[in-house]
């Protein structure tokens, strides 16, 4: 009999002890035992397949601890957070509006009869440039103009093409029906349309906003990561008949392809008819000039696995937007905004927001290039985050909340570098600058830039040997600067008394970067320090400017590879 010692029972004792008792068998059969025997090589199997299922074990556990940074399963990710109450988000399509206008060659009774045209809600039109569909976002079924010369009009849009699919009711409650898009194209996250033998069916977020026999069904990311469509049981909304056509309308996008930065005039093509008063089909693009009249834009990728992982603990399973980090949160979801900051002062939830400037740049710009303008949002883009915010979530009545832009706090840096010998000054000042772009392009820092995530940014440029930098804050001198003109012109003293040895938005141990809720720091020139010495705003200037390049001498490259 196998002598077990089950106080230590591990597989390779019990290899070890099977081993022993097999040899002791075989000696008294005079036949000798190894590991290339019948029975060595069966032991052998075992113990490799007892490895491979501890070893799938433990990556099946892993998969499942979304703690781990390298825990990346998409569907385990998704399906974990559909559980916890946050629903992915899926890609969300660019919107703008066209302007149309009259061409003055054309001659009204001859070419648009009765001086008429009709438009299609979801109308298809293909972008010329980019080669992406479009529809017309009217809200209505049609509009029809009465044409004058001269005569303008506007026209909504939003990105994607309208997507039709079907399916025939059970009688069953709870029925549930799942639609998937492949490739690059994904499902849109908001524009949805369930019809039901003819009836548009209203769109809700759970089950328990349905009253009993309602014609409404909730929309949601399914665990495929598609679109689950998922009707009541009677009591908490109505069940369709067996037999019933159900037919589930959407967009399909292309996320933040659709941005549109340029204004190229008449660069569309109508895939789909317009027509006069007569009823009879007209060539739209050769009558009009057709312009973008406000930017399309706010398209955006569907959520990455990233967010999705490190959004849970903000998750509000009610749906309600009562604090100031679920109002964050929901606005976080769209995905085409880089800060995000709410915070609540009298009474009123202000929300900071400031755009992903990724998503509104042209290929050619850079963080240093673009239009201050792209860090801030207009009225219309105000109102698109109003109008999300009214229909994602519901807002606690005795809550009242603004959306405002973030002041901006400029900031200038002087990087101080040691590169090898072998590398031109040319090229390291722009990896430089090009990586201090790419990190203050993805900014995702809410109160504090440290220092050291800089340093490290710059310490993986291969050309440099060691880096330092420093920062410049404008809030800082203005606040020295005019505090010391005051006194040495002897004027009325300023509302309060001057420190020389005050610091504001730097962090005097450290050197790190701090800003408020209601701040977003730009390293941008433009601004005069405490001497009046002037910070350009142009990046290529000889002078002073948003980030200067001082080298500290060379570093011989034989040293490169020394550690």
């Amino acid at each position: 009999m196998i002598d077990l010692k089950f106080i230590s029972l591990t597989f390779t004792n019990v290899k070890n002890s099977i081993e022993i008792f097999l040899k002791k068998e075989y000696n008294k059969s005079s036949i000798l035992f190894d590991n290339s025997s019948i029975y060595g090589q069966i032991l052998s199997v075992i113990e490799n397949l007892h490895q491979l299922s501890f070893l799938y074990l433990k990556n099946t556990i892993n998969q499942f601890d979304l703690s781990l940074p390298n825990s990346n399963n998409g569907r385990i990710i998704r399906n974990a957070a559909i559980t916890a109450g946050h629903i992915p988000g899926r890609g969300i399509s660019a919107t703008g509006t066209l302007k149309f206008t009259l061409k003055t060659s054309v001659d009204l009774d001859k070419e648009i009869p009765g001086s008429r045209i009709t438009l299609n809600n979801k109308t298809n039109i293909k972008n010329k440039s980019n080669n992406l569909d479009y529809s017309f976002n009217i809200g209505n079924e049609k509009i029809t103009h009465r044409i004058s010369s001269n005569y303008q009009f506007f026209i909504p849009i939003i990105q994607g093409k309208w997507i039709s699919t079907t399916f025939t009711g059970t009688d069953n409650p709870f029925q549930t029906f799942q639609v998937a898009e492949y490739g690059q194209k994904d499902i849109e996250n908001f524009n949805i349309e369930v019809i039901v033998n003819g009836d548009l069916w209203s769109l809700k977020t759970s089950i328990w906003d349905m009253i009993p026999d309602e014609k409404s069904v909730v929309t949601r990311t399914g665990y495929n990561g598609g679109l689950d469509v998922i009707f009541g049981n009677g009591g908490f909304g109505a069940m369709p008949k067996l037999g019933s056509i159900i037919e589930v309308r959407y967009i399909t996008t292309d996320g933040s392809l659709g941005n549109i930065f340029r204004r190229t005039s008449n660069d569309w093509k109508f895939i789909q008819d317009i027509t006069d008063g007569n009823g009879q089909s007209i060539d739209v693009e050769k009558l009009f000039n057709i312009d973008i009249y406000t930017d399309i834009n706010f398209g955006a990728d569907k959520e990455s696995l990233a967010f999705t992982k490190n959004i849970l603990p903000m998750v509000s399973r009610n749906s309600v937007l009562a604090l100031p980090k679920q109002y964050a949160y929901e606005i976080k979801k769209l995905g085409v905004f880089s800060h995000v900051n709410a915070y609540e002062a009298s009474g009123t939830i202000f929300i900071s927001v400031t755009p992903n400037i990724n998503l509104f740049k042209n290929q050619n710009s850079n963080y240093f290039t673009i239009d201050r303008k792209a860090f801030t949002l207009d009225n219309y883009e105000k109102s698109k985050i109003d109008k999300y915010l009214r229909s994602g979530g519901t807002i606690q009545l005795n809550r009242k909340y603004k959306i405002v832009n973030p002041v901006l706090s400029y900031y200038s840096i002087n990087v101080s570098v040691i590169p090898y010998s072998d590398a031109s000054d040319d090229s390291v000042n722009a990896q430089i600058l090009n990586n201090i772009s790419e990190y203050f392009l993805n900014l995702s820092r809410v109160d504090r830039i440290p220092k050291l995530d800089l340093i490290k940014v710059l310490s993986s440029i291969s050309d440099i040997h060691s880096v330092d930098i420093k920062f410049v804050c404008k809030k800082n001198e203005d606040y020295h600067r005019n505090n010391i003109k005051a006194l040495q012109n002897q004027t009325s003293q300023s509302p309060e008394i001057y420190n020389s040895s005050t610091t504001l938005g730097l962090d005097t141990s450290l050197d790190d970067i701090l800003f408020d809720p209601s701040e977003i720091p730009v390293i941008r020139g433009g601004w005069s320090d405490r001497n009046d010495i002037y910070y350009s705003d142009d990046i290529e200037s000889s002078g002073l400017k948003a980030v200067n390049i001082i080298k500290k001498g060379v570093v011989d490259v034989k040293n490169k590879n020394i550690i």
